[in-house]
């Protein structure tokens, strides 16, 4: 029985070819886009799972209060480990510093030394990879040599993923036993010694590095960081609660205990929370961990959504065409109600075609998953995104054939199994059933989403051009940022500055910190001298030297820049701050009135000097932070300005060179490494970027998918109306006449989803752009065009048939059945 509901569907499917091909594409398109959003959310929520005890680990973030509010930080002072070992030894408790960048040296072959910049060497204890085991993440396990027992007990043990062994190893053919007790050199200075090789952690991890380095040597040669309560660097703890331990219970323990160890000031504005593991990638209240980045779980929603609205829209095409279609297979039904068979059997014959029909667009959908997936992972290969099928996503994909098959089909087969014999076999059917209104409400319902996805990806746009045209308040092209040397004498930065600067197409260099608006986020609490310390605020600190001013054309309001005469040579010391306009809002004062206040910070007390324009120190989705500039003769980077014609660099390649030849005679043991700060920029906005591309990317497929829809309508509105057309013709009726009485209805239906869906769109982008400080305009043009865009897309899609159906000789319309 059940094989001939499948030879029946068959050759039922391969009859109607048109709907068929409608039917299958529609649904291949909604599956293979939803088979994605599936990869792309499940890899997203995957993070950090795969440790044996991943729910019972938290990591201590810490809530500092401020005159100005509540600064959260995904860091803690470094003591406070060591602290809850003491307090509860009970608890699981690690400890790390970083990731940073370090130079690592290693010797070939040949006994030449080779130098490598890595930027994700991590300081941790001997407990980080007994908490964090990855146990669930390799089948043969994560220890290739040594183990996590013995791996720190030396002092200056140092841990390689496989990666890292082969960069400095070579080929080692499996033998990786006889890398233990190698060594390495860490800033040309310190001998690491080899004690361990683990594989390389996979990329849905927030805890991301290639070397680990014995915490205890960090605690060595960091004394003061190490011991500072006060202090909150790039250290990070971890715990792992006992099996049925209360965190909120453990988090009240530690708010008593703390008072124990911090300063009376420090306990009343620090407190500490837990922070579940698997919250830390989803959850944007904290920064992201260094080398990693958090994306919110109000993104993956509303990419669920997306993949749920796509998959509607397909199964909306395939009840709208079966409901439309039953007209023609009235005489079918009728025909077999008569010879005997039941409402059930007619039921699952229905059925069956609609399975075939999402098993066809499954099998489809396997190849465009992999082409859409490549296509991913290299627009986010700048976040080492390695998206691919598993296990589940096949269960998934069963799953969807299943509901797509129950959603589409079981309506479409209610309606015509219901048809009564002798009605059917008489052609009598009435056509204004409510299938016919179901039919109109859910073209209603397919262009309001698609009406929505056009508003969405207008506005998405606007605020990513918005973005890009508004100016940051300092001068970005043509700078690139070269790491700073570790290793320099007194004065050898300013001869390399000198060198640099006689060349034709070097414009300026600057030492400082980092850029006008950069990742390394450096904060201090300020006051005024006059002010108690509990109005301590947060700002930014910038460490520059006297032409970081100049090179980014930041603009004086009021006072000096940093000179010469601000300076104590050879020393960090210096005799006056800038600030910006924002800082001189939060102490009340204006830039004239600001100039020679005493300024107190974390790092000492000086007089301000000077206040800049405001700048965009953070990036557009957040406001413009309190900043204030101190001068430093120990720099991070170095910005190097180039000379540049009509927005394009000059004689770049040689310039390159140039650059890189005189750093290897000044700095022949520090790695010579650059990044154009356009580019660095760029990447802050990644998340918006790839929001508006999801937007553009499915609004194009929604608007696709419900054309098909529209276009399949319309050839059986026609193929109905065939005799209906002629008698119109015959009476004098104009070709006009015909194609607009064709399409006028499902531009009715076109206008009337507009009109709904129009106040859901604004609600909608309202909220999305109420997350960006600086945000554009939703402007009622938007909508309209976006309207008229979706007319004419129907309109296009039903002309083309219609145009063929009034063209056809009445003569032969008036003989068709």
């Amino acid at each position: 029985m059940i094989l001939n509901y499948f030879k029946s569907a068959r050759r039922n499917l391969w009859k109607n070819k048109t709907n068929t091909i409608i039917n299958v594409l529609g649904l291949a398109l909604g599956i293979t886009c939803s088979l994605g959003i599936f990869v792309f959310v499940n890899y997203e929520l995957s993070f950090d799972k795969f440790h044996t005890n991943a729910k019972r680990i938290y990591r201590i973030v810490e809530h500092s209060k401020k005159a100005d509010g509540i600064q959260h930080w995904p860091t803690t002072a470094y003591p406070l480990a060591e602290a809850l070992k003491r307090e509860f030894p009970d608890i699981g408790v690690t400890q790390t510093a970083g990731p940073d960048k370090k130079i690592i040296s290693a010797k070939d072959q040949k006994g030449d030394v080779k130098r490598f910049e890595e930027s994700r060497v991590m300081f941790a204890d001997a407990d980080y990879l007994r908490l964090f085991d990855f146990k669930n993440a390799f089948e043969k396990g994560l220890w290739i040599a040594g183990n996590a027992a013995t791996a720190f007990q030396q002092p200056n043990a140092v841990v390689l993923t496989e990666k890292m062994a082969e960069r400095y190893f070579g080929e080692v053919s499996n033998n990786y036993d006889d890398l233990i007790a190698k060594t390495l050199t860490l800033n040309n200075t310190d001998i690491l010694t080899v004690s361990g090789i683990i594989r390389n952690p996979p990329a849905n991890t927030n805890l991301p590095f290639d070397i680990l380095i014995n915490y205890q040597f960090f605690k060595s040669k960091n004394t003061y960081q190490a011991n500072n309560w006060s202090g909150n660097y790039l250290g990070t703890t971890y715990v792992e609660l006992p099996a049925g331990a209360d965190p909120e219970k453990f988090e009240k323990a530690i708010d008593r205990f703390k008072s124990k160890y911090l300063k009376a000031e420090d306990n009343r504005r620090i407190s500490y929370f837990l922070q579940p593991l698997s919250d830390i990638h989803t959850n944007s209240l904290y920064s992201s961990e260094p080398g990693s980045y958090v994306l919110g779980k109000e993104i993956l929603w509303g990419l669920g959504s997306l993949a749920v609205f796509l998959i509607l829209i397909a199964s909306v095409n395939f009840i709208n065409l079966s409901t439309a279609q039953a007209m023609q297979r009235q005489k079918e039904i009728g025909v077999r109600k008569a010879i005997g068979s039941t409402k059930a059997q007619l039921f699952f014959q229905f059925m069956s075609e609609t399975f075939v029909l999402a098993l066809l667009a499954g099998f489809l959908s396997i190849n465009g998953l992999y082409g859409l997936l490549w296509i991913v992972n290299q627009k986010l290969s700048f976040i080492d995104l390695a998206l691919k099928p598993d296990s589940q996503t096949w269960l998934f994909a069963a799953g969807l054939i299943g509901i797509i098959t129950l959603l589409a089909g079981s309506y479409p087969a209610l309606v015509l199994s219901g048809f009564k014999p002798a009605m059917a076999i008489k052609n009598n059917v009435q056509r204004k059933t409510s299938g016919i209104s179901l039919r109109q409400g859910l073209i209603v319902f397919q262009f309001g989403i698609t009406y929505c996805l056009l508003v969405a990806t207008w506005i998405s746009s606007d605020q990513m051009s918005f973005f890009q045209r508004k100016g940051l308040g300092f001068s970005k092209d043509a700078v690139l940022t070269i790491n700073a040397p570790r290793d320099k004498k007194s004065g050898q930065l300013d001869a390399f500055r000198q060198e640099l600067l006689q060349y034709p197409y070097i414009k300026d260099v600057s030492f400082a910190s980092g850029a006008p608006l950069t990742q390394n986020w450096y904060g201090t609490d300020f006051r005024l001298k006059s002010e108690p310390v509990t109005m301590a605020r947060q700002a930014e600190m910038k460490s520059t030297d006297t032409n970081y001013q100049r090179l980014f054309g930041l603009q004086l309001v009021a006072g000096q820049w940093i000179s010469a005469s601000n300076i104590v040579p050879d020393s960090v010391r210096f005799n006056g701050f800038v600030i910006n306009e924002t800082m001189a809002k939060m102490l009340n004062l204006s830039p004239e009135k600001a100039i020679g206040e005493k300024l107190v910070i974390n790092e000492g007390e000086a007089p301000i000097i000077g206040v800049v324009k405001d700048f965009h120190n953070a990036s557009l989705q957040q406001a413009i932070q309190p900043c204030v500039f101190m001068y430093s003769n120990a720099p991070e980077q170095i910005h190097v300005q180039l000379l540049a014609t009509n927005g394009r660099i000059s004689n770049l390649p040689q310039t390159l060179a140039h650059l890189s030849q005189i750093w290897k005679e000044n700095f022949p043991d520090d790695v010579y490494q650059f990044t154009f700060l356009n580019e660095s920029l760029a990447k802050n906005y990644f998340v918006e970027q790839l929001v508006f591309d999801a937007f553009k990317a499915f609004a194009a497929i929604s608007i696709f998918i419900s054309c098909l829809g529209l276009f399949g309508l319309i050839i059986l509105t026609a193929a109905q109306r065939t005799k209906e057309i002629g008698v119109r013709k015959v009476l004098g009726a104009s070709i006009t006449s015909v194609v607009g009485m064709l399409t006028a209805d499902f531009v009715k239906l076109v206008v009337c989803a507009i009109v709904l869906a129009l106040p859901i769109s604004w609600w909608a982008m309202h909220q999305w752009l109420q997350g960006f400080a600086y945000k554009t305009e939703i402007n009622w043009w938007v909508f309209a065009l976006s309207g008229i865009f979706a007319v004419v897309i129907a309109l296009v899609t039903v002309s083309f048939q219609s145009i063929k159906a009034a063209l056809m000789d009445p003569v032969k319309s008036l003989k068709s059945e």
